[in-house]
């Protein structure tokens, strides 16, 4: 059903790498090209979420989700959440204000998200595009915690490079808050969709911060955003829970479009 290509590129950091997973479909793309769906922390989270659509695409009909391609970024390594996560998906702070970590160890290096944007456009997209027929105006970023702050960061920085924007529990205590301070009210429009969750168990206030953004920007664009709080979720169980959910609004908003 999808065929795989695998790309590493070197990492900012000495020594490490990034391993890119395109997944594209065995099929004839529609004749705008394939929707595409970036997906950070892909050692984590890229698999689940090839199976969850490959689940739903068997029954399109029903689920109104169609073949898309499946671009996973995550990094050589075994580990699910490795620690250059943090320096990909963090701002660069003029001064950082960083909470102990819960295992006592110092934070590792942080600051490199508008690298890693530029690596996204300038090295991923092209990637994808040289091996499959795309359709630029049907992109979607996903992230999760840290990997949704950075989500986040897409949106206020470069609103143009993707459609849709799905983060999952941002992290928006980093620094304390840093991210706010890239706020714009107009990052949204008819054609940009923001889909916010957070779990109501507190961890960093993540609920309370991220139904607040959700409230300010629900006032400029309220076509153009959602927020979900599924209830008896934790940090990590919210991911799968809120994923297909997140993927049929932005199908939903492209059909209503047509």
């Amino acid at each position: 059903m999808l065929r795989d290509i695998v790309e590493r590129f070197p990492h900012p950091t000495a020594g490490s790498s990034y391993s890119v997973t395109v997944s594209i479909p065995n099929e004839e793309p529609p004749a705008e090209g394939f929707p595409v769906l970036y997906i950070l922390d892909g050692n984590a989270y890229g698999l689940m979420c090839k199976e969850l659509l490959k689940l739903q695409w068997q029954r399109t009909e029903k689920t109104h989700i169609a073949p898309m391609i499946i671009v996973s970024i995550g990094y050589a390594t075994e580990e699910l959440h490795p620690s250059l996560r943090v320096f990909d998906f963090t701002p660069t702070p003029s001064a950082a204000s960083l909470p102990e970590r819960p295992d006592g160890t110092e934070w590792p290096a942080y600051g490199g998200a508008k690298e890693f944007l530029q690596f996204l456009e300038a090295t991923v997209q092209p990637l994808v595009r040289r091996h499959a027929s795309v359709d630029q105006e049907n992109q979607i970023l996903f992230g999760h915690s840290l990997g949704g702050l950075f989500v986040l960061y897409a949106l206020f920085e470069r609103p143009d490079m993707f459609s849709d924007y799905l983060s999952c529990s941002p992290s928006i205590w980093w620094n304390d808050q840093e991210i706010l301070t890239y706020e714009q009210k107009d990052c949204l429009d008819s054609t940009k969709r923001l889909f916010l969750a957070a779990e109501q168990q507190e961890k960093g206030k993540m609920y309370e911060s991220a139904f607040a953004l959700y409230t300010r920007l629900k006032e400029h664009h309220p076509d153009s955003v959602t927020f979900t709080s599924p209830a008896g979720e934790n940090h990590m169980s919210i991911v799968p829970t809120i994923f297909s959910e997140a993927i049929r609004f932005f199908y939903r908003g492209t059909e209503e479009a047509n």
